[in-house]
């Protein structure tokens, strides 16, 4: 049931300001009980709403059936200005001729009209008294306008997919992380849409992200894929039941690699949607995850268990023995957030002393104890951190750099928490004298 304070947090979604404003009017008396004036006056602003909605089409979009309306509508106020036969001419028309409003709308706004016909006039009943709505009935109608009418944005679903388009394409170096887009999108748009609606814009941000190959998409699948996962979040259970239920137009994916790489990345996170997608886009995804480093980090839900997306994490460090090639950070992350197991966090201690001891270079050492050690250093237990003094010693550029001594010394610290004086680093000559070097030159 809706509570006024819903009523006044719905009201603020209004997308027209003056349309706002009146309703000021609608929600006063309501809250003061004068039911009446409450649905004569919310029929008034619905009205209001809906020409303020076609001028907008008209101005933005030189809508041709949003200004054949407004024309229609207004040579019959011109012939009978007293008649208010124009409101139910423009409400059947915008039902008819756009697609402002649904067919579940439009009856409830015939309803809103007949309420306030009978709230208007000095109908009385068997007792002569007014006709009077109950509280519950009010409530009803104006729940039901807000959400059908008044809070909708001026758009065709096809216009709101042009106008978000446009809009984040020139908006994204402002809206340059999740949250920013997450909020920017969803308060512009995506609080105002009917579920349906953001499914519609879903189903074509799919096709744009994950299919077409072009300059305009290559430039935007970026921003674009940040669509797809915003509305997927909000709408995951509908998502799954609409791609199952449109299968072929989803598993219709590119093949090219950087596409794929795209599409893996977004089924990392949500990878229940594979098994939805047809055999030969999973034969496509499956080549991609085989054969690509993106697809090797992301492809973990194609692999039977844990292991075996560990041992081919393995296998991309020890194939990509180069000075260019890191992890990027949200990869790394990516990698520990897979499973939240304690299983997992050993796997994920072993991954990153593996990463930091194939280092070929010594600033290449260096970033990546910066990055991938010396974060999760308290999340390496005794057995881990001893394979990762064993990863040490495979590696001068690792033991040797200048850097070593002291960047050692925070492995030293955390041994000294897990072992107390009881690990004897004896067998480990280069990370010993690692250590010895510190307390020299770096200690004061």
């Amino acid at each position: 049931m809706m509570s006024e304070f819903s009523v006044e947090n719905l009201s603020e979604k209004i997308h027209n300001g003056k349309t706002k404003l009146y309703f000021q009017e609608v929600l006063s008396s309501y809250q003061n009980g004068n039911y009446r004036s409450a649905v004569v006056m919310l029929w008034s602003v619905a009205v209001c709403d809906i020409i303020y909605k076609l001028q907008f089409l008209v101005d933005l979009y030189d809508d041709k059936q949003a200004k054949s309306i407004l024309k229609e509508i207004t040579e019959i106020q011109s012939r009978d200005p007293k008649s208010s036969s124009w409101e139910t001419k423009l409400l059947e028309d915008t039902h008819e001729k756009t697609k402002l409003l649904d067919s579940a709308e439009y009856q409830n706004l015939i309803y809103v009209q007949k309420q306030r016909h009978l709230s208007a006039h000095p109908t009385l009943n068997s007792d002569r008294e007014l006709h009077t709505p109950n509280k519950e009935t009010v409530r009803a109608l104006i729940r039901n306008t807000l959400e059908g009418v008044l809070i909708k944005p001026p758009f065709y679903t096809q216009k709101i997919i042009d106008e978000i388009l446009t809009d984040i394409a020139e908006t994204a170096p402002m809206i340059n992380t999740r949250e920013k887009a997450k909020s920017y999108i969803e308060s512009r748009y995506l609080n105002r849409l009917k579920p349906e609606t953001e499914i519609s814009i879903y189903r074509n941000m799919w096709k744009l992200v994950f299919r077409l190959d072009d300059e305009k998409c290559n430039n935007n699948r970026d921003i674009n894929l940040q669509v797809i996962d915003i509305i997927g979040k909000r709408n995951f259970d509908r998502i799954k039941e609409t791609i199952s239920g449109d299968r072929d137009y989803y598993s219709h994916i590119s093949t090219q690699e950087t596409i794929l790489n795209y599409l893996v990345f977004y089924l990392g996170k949500n990878f229940s949607i594979y098994d939805f997608l047809s055999d030969d886009a999973k034969l496509k995804i499956q080549h991609n995850i085989q054969t690509t480093n993106v697809g090797r980090i992301y492809g973990w839900f194609i692999w039977g268990n844990l292991e075996q997306y560990y041992e081919n994490i393995l296998l991309l460090i020890n194939n990509n023995q180069t000075a260019k090639f890191n992890f990027k950070d949200i990869q790394l992350q990516f990698i520990l957030e897979v499973s939240d197991t304690n299983e997992w966090k050993k796997m994920f201690c072993n991954i990153v002393s593996t990463y930091y001891s194939k280092s070929k270079i010594y600033n290449q050492a260096d970033f990546r104890f910066e990055q991938a050690i010396l974060p999760h250093l308290q999340m390496f237990d005794a057995e881990t951190i001893k394979f990762l003094i064993e990863c040490i010693e495979t590696n001068d550029q690792v033991y040797s750099r200048s850097q070593a001594a002291k960047d050692h010394n925070q492995i030293h610290l955390r041994l000294g928490e897990i072992y107390g004086d009881k690990f004897d680093s004896t067998p480990y000559k280069k990370f010993k004298t690692n250590l010895e070097d510190y307390e020299k030159y770096w200690k004061d």
